[in-house]
């Protein structure tokens, strides 16, 4: 019998005088879990328990209807609607996080469609990446060793990684490798030698139109060694070895925690907890929801060096500032609003459907260099104002008295301040800080001249939102 080290970090965290369930906290769980949160989202989850704002997170809810009737037409890879449709999916996808209830759902499509990593111009069928997207959502806190079964014959995989080229007179690698590499075991745990079996066991399957086949005369029925053991093994049997491996758990919950609790160069700090979370991964047959809803629930979770200490991804940027802001998006076009910021977010580093590489994008601080901090802040400082760079308009923007009287004390600009800069940054700022956005806020009048309703209060406001998107804490959640 193995015994179990517990840490303690993931017992439940309980509000108590030291450490009350306020804004700040709540305003903690749904950035980290949502892209951006209202203002009435906070409002609503602080008149829960801590418990019961988690449970709300993992709702189940329907699926979102397709963005056009094409996710059903045949694929044609001569079609030149291909490329716009692509394009739709993806202002689709961006609409799907804009419209998001309290739900962890679309962040974690994301971490999804960055693990299991396709790219739309490898793939080239938007019908194909619609179907990815729809079984990631469909699965999204559902079982990790199924979901991998899934995607290894996902149409859209089978494509990117050649999966469809693997036969058993021409074995290709590339999925094998990938599939121990970076979506399961992780490297260091397997030899070439498994990539080679593993390919083999891997064969006979196809792009069949929207589906997947399997068609026999292409696959291996050979006997293969694999990860230790053998047999006349199929891609099945492949995932249920890979996922008897102590390691497995350890890889992914590495990557849920730098993913969702905190991100440093060197995990090694973490060991300790990760191999905690990786025995309650196991201990549910891989079963995601109970570790998840554990680990949100967690002393860890709310602790204070947790709290924004993840760098945002510009979606995530782009979206919680759209969102915490409370700026109307036009939802019935798709073409109104969404180019300009899935646009903007790929000049920063992330175009959706399209990750650099199998590996995803690397995220924490590659996000934030030279090229990619002036797009972030441009953007952000476009929909305060209403104008991008070039002075032509976004199209939306913040309404600043709209969004100033959303908070309970509007006229006080003390508590303004304070107010709005709790909403939109985890981390306290220092009494220095306050006073200089204070200072903004005013613009050289007199604290006790504050007034929501003076002319001059929405040119105040924009200003002060400016300097607070530009402080370097709201690069953070």
């Amino acid at each position: 019998m193995v015994m179990r080290f517990e840490t303690g970090l993931l017992n439940p965290y309980i509000p108590s005088n030291s450490r009350p369930w306020n804004k700040r906290l709540a305003a903690h769980l749904l950035s980290r879990t949502m892209f951006g949160a209202k203002v009435s989202d906070i409002n609503y989850v602080l008149s829960l328990t801590p418990d019961e704002a988690v449970e709300l997170l993992f709702q189940q809810l329907p699926l979102p209807n397709p963005p056009g009737e094409w996710v059903t037409y045949p694929p044609n890879y001569g079609d030149p609607l291909n490329g716009s449709r692509m394009r739709t999916l993806i202002y689709w996808w961006l609409r799907e996080m804009y419209l998001q209830p309290i739900s962890f759902r679309e962040k974690m499509v994301l971490f999804w469609h960055n693990h299991f990593t396709s790219q739309a111009s490898v793939v080239k069928i938007p019908q194909h990446m619609y179907i990815q997207n729809t079984l990631f959502r469909s699965n999204v806190f559902g079982n990790f060793k199924s979901l991998t079964k899934a995607v290894t014959r996902d149409p859209a995989m089978l494509y990117f990684l050649d999966g469809r080229l693997n036969t058993v007179n021409n074995p290709n690698e590339n999925y094998s490798r990938e599939l121990l590499e970076l979506f399961t075991i992780g490297i260091g745990n397997y030899t070439e030698t498994d990539i080679q079996e593993g390919a083999r066991a891997l064969t006979g399957w196809r792009i069949n139109g929207l589906v997947s086949e399997f068609v026999p005369s292409r696959h291996d029925n050979g006997i293969k060694t694999y990860l230790g053991e053998t047999g006349n093994f199929d891609d099945e049997d492949v995932v249920d070895i890979i996922f008897t491996k102590h390691q497995t758990a350890i890889t992914f919950c590495k990557k849920l925690y730098s993913n969702f609790i905190n991100q440093k160069s060197d995990m090694s700090y973490a060991e300790d907890v990760i191999e905690e979370m990786a025995d309650i991964l196991r201990d549910s047959n891989y079963e995601l929801l109970p570790l998840l809803k554990k680990l949100f629930k967690s002393q860890l979770f709310f602790s204070e060096n947790v709290i924004n200490s993840v760098y945002k991804s510009p979606v995530d940027t782009f979206m919680a500032g759209i969102r915490q802001m409370n700026i109307t998006l036009n939802i019935t076009n798709l073409n109104t609003n969404f180019p300009y910021v899935s646009n903007e977010s790929s000049n920063a580093g992330q175009f959706l459907l399209e990750p650099p590489s199998v590996q995803g994008w690397t995220g924490y601080r590659d996000w934030l260099n030279t090229l990619s901090l002036p797009v972030r802040n441009s953007f952000l400082e476009s929909i305060i104002t209403g104008l991008k760079k070039d002075n032509t308009p976004t199209g939306f923007s913040v309404n600043p008295v709209t969004f100033a009287m959303t908070f309970p004390y509007p006229n006080d600009a003390v508590k303004l301040v304070n107010d709005i800069c709790e909403h939109m940054i985890r981390i306290s700022l220092s009494p220095k800080q306050k006073d200089l956005l204070l200072l903004t806020l005013l613009d050289g009048s007199a604290v006790y001249d504050w007034d929501i309703n003076a002319p001059e209060a929405p040119a105040r406001i924009k200003k002060f939102l400016k300097a607070v998107i530009y402080l370097a804490e709201y690069q953070l959640t």
